[in-house]
């Protein structure tokens, strides 16, 4: 579950009193989350939101379809470390969920890779870089969108300290494909 977006609501429809904010529902049940605070968290158009009820209030919260799969991902990353020798980690929409590099772990994405999100592409870099500005370490990067149903949802990502092979390139390509037939088939 992701707590980046959480929106708390009480049982009375207006917004938690620290926004100074009251939303009215309307006959359908529908109430409308002000532009500001949607911007504030980070919640675009159309994305899908997870609803929970308790005695004291509706949550709302932003859906990340790869974070059901939390164990999938580190095993994955595992494997990539161990096995193949490769650094890698594995992101949804906003920050990085698994990592093979504890320093990448929980890092909030860098524009680099949020901007794929628009072209749906793949990146590799040609040069070495530093892709979070707050992480030590240079390399090269090759990041794969995570597709499902024609939506990202996330990205896997290969740092290395040399440019890729064939082979790595296709290793994250069939990392990509076993994470999105694992999601597609639920």
């Amino acid at each position: 579950m992701i707590s980046l977006a959480k929106l708390v609501l009480e049982w009375s429809g207006s917004f938690v009193k620290d926004t100074g904010i009251i939303r009215k529902i309307d006959e359908l049940g529908r109430i409308v989350l002000p532009k500001e605070i949607r911007r504030s968290l980070g919640i675009k158009d159309g994305e899908d939101l997870e609803i929970y009820v308790d005695h004291q209030g509706i949550y709302l919260q932003k859906h990340s379809r790869l974070l059901l799969y939390t164990d999938l991902v580190l095993n994955l990353c595992e494997l990539a470390s161990q096995e193949m020798n490769m650094n890698l980690f594995i992101t949804d929409r906003e920050k990085v969920i698994a990592s093979s590099v504890m320093e990448f772990h929980g890092k909030v994405l860098p524009s680099k890779i949020t901007e794929l999100l628009e072209t749906r592409e793949e990146y590799e870099s040609h040069v070495e870089e530093k892709l979070f500005s707050d992480v030590a370490s240079t390399g090269y990067y090759f990041i794969e969108p995570i597709l499902i149903s024609s939506d990202i949802v996330g990205f896997v990502v290969l740092v290395n300290d040399q440019p890729f092979l064939s082979y790595m390139k296709n290793f994250a390509k069939f990392l990509v494909k076993i994470i999105g037939n694992k999601i597609d088939i639920l």
